[in-house]
């Protein structure tokens, strides 16, 4: 799969004209990365696969060598995509019983996620990861689930259930997403961040990123700067501190 998925990517950037510095370059990564993944020796991390679909103007199907192929026994497309929506640990999921489904069907009718989400940005600087919610026929009728790579961050079963709940659940979520994003980052995120930065601030990147400093980089310097500050709101001076490295 490592060989086909390489040759499918050098023949994709072919195509696109692109050497493998311009398309490194323009992805956040080394040459050396990328020569690697068209040798076959190895593979992209899967937070970069949406941005090089992107680059090089391919379906994720296609870049996988899925294409045309069912993973399921049924020919049903919901089944499809919930198969393949499971095959990559998300940065959050949450998980709701039967019981929950009523609040959150009202809950996602307002913008309350858009504010928190709002909150948590003006007062740390972090971008809240997009929230999967699904219910499962394994979580009791009241319970919440709520997972971040899989791992279980938060697990309790509600007496009652109202408007509040749901409120009380998105809260206690944005809670885990500020005490574990050191965790949560990822280069998916820190590309949308650094997007963003530059949109407000044209030319702060210039000549440092991708040029001397890949996402993964940038991404381990934040997460450093979460551990010991707790925020990363000061983005410009957090990346000047990599410009003396």
């Amino acid at each position: 799969m490592q060989r086909q998925i390489g040759e499918t990517i050098s023949r994709f950037r072919q195509n696109q004209n692109m050497t493998q510095e311009e398309f490194a370059s323009r992805l956040g990564v080394t040459p050396q990365a990328v020569s690697k993944w068209e040798r076959g020796t190895s593979i992209p991390d899967t937070t970069l696969l949406p941005n090089i679909c992107k680059l090089l103007n391919v379906h994720a199907d296609v870049l996988l060598g899925i294409e045309g192929r069912t993973l399921s026994e049924s020919e049903s497309t919901v089944e499809e995509r919930e198969i393949r929506q499971n095959l990559i640990a998300e940065p959050f999921r949450i998980e709701i019983g039967s019981g929950l489904i009523p609040c959150f069907v009202e809950g996602l009718k307002t913008d309350y996620v858009h504010q928190c989400r709002r909150r948590l940005a003006a007062e740390t600087g972090m971008l809240l990861p997009a929230l999967r919610i699904l219910d499962m026929m394994d979580c009791a009728e009241n319970e919440v689930c709520i997972r971040s790579y899989d791992k279980v961050l938060f697990q309790k079963e509600y007496c009652e259930v109202s408007m509040q709940t749901y409120q009380t659940i998105i809260d206690e979520t944005v809670r885990l997403c500020r005490e574990n994003y050191f965790r949560i980052l990822n280069k998916s995120l820190v590309k949308c961040i650094l997007d963003n930065l530059n949109e407000q601030y044209p030319g702060v990147l210039d000549g440092l990123v991708p040029d001397r400093v890949g996402y993964y980089d940038v991404m381990q310097h934040l997460r450093k700067t979460i551990e010991e500050q707790g925020t990363m709101r000061d983005l410009i001076h957090i990346l000047e501190e990599l410009e003396t490295k």
